[in-house]
């Protein structure tokens, strides 16, 4: 894992992604394929695989789900955890993270994780999908390292948005988790 110094800039970045990246009169789950499709085509730019799902939020259905040859039923445990985070904090479960890097109590949930708890994962990787201001869906996606995991869900929504990353929508100015 890489290091960083966390800001305020860090969440107000992950809160103009959330801005930008909204879908303007419905989510179906054409949409929601069209983000895992996207997903699916940026994974040879990365070092190993992963897997992402959209679940729908109104009944906790997955509308779409991929998964690269290597990952294992672990990952949908942690994509499933990461978007519990989401929910919980109203964000990309990456802004938990560095809202509690921020608050300097991360290491409070690696200690969790090493007991088996908490279902909530608040690490990089997990999106919410809007449609004006309802969260109707969301991203999640689980593999990879140095916090790559946001980045592609990000990169993912953009391609199947028609928004370009690093123009339209802000990278992330810290090292993601």
């Amino acid at each position: 894992m890489g290091t960083s110094t966390y800001s305020q800039g860090c969440l107000d970045a992950i809160v103009e992604q959330e801005r930008i990246l909204r879908y303007d009169k419905t989510f179906t789950s054409h949409d929601a394929l069209d983000v895992v499709a996207a997903a699916r085509n940026l994974a040879p730019e990365y070092d190993r695989g992963y897997g992402i799902r959209v679940t729908r939020e109104s009944d906790g259905l997955v509308l779409a789900q991929w998964m690269a040859d290597d990952k294992s039923p672990r990952n949908v445990s942690f994509m499933e955890g990461k978007r519990l985070a989401a929910l919980g904090c109203g964000h990309a479960s990456l802004f938990a993270y560095v809202e509690h890097e921020l608050d300097g109590a991360h290491g409070e949930w690696f200690d969790l994780l090493a007991k088996g708890e908490p279902r909530e994962l608040p690490f990089g990787g997990a999106f919410p999908v809007r449609v004006g201001d309802a969260w109707v869906a969301t991203v999640s996606l689980s593999g990879l390292h140095e916090g790559r995991d946001h980045e592609v869900v990000v990169r993912s929504l953009c391609a199947a948005l028609g928004r370009v990353y690093g123009t339209d929508v802000p990278v992330f100015p810290g090292v993601p988790v």
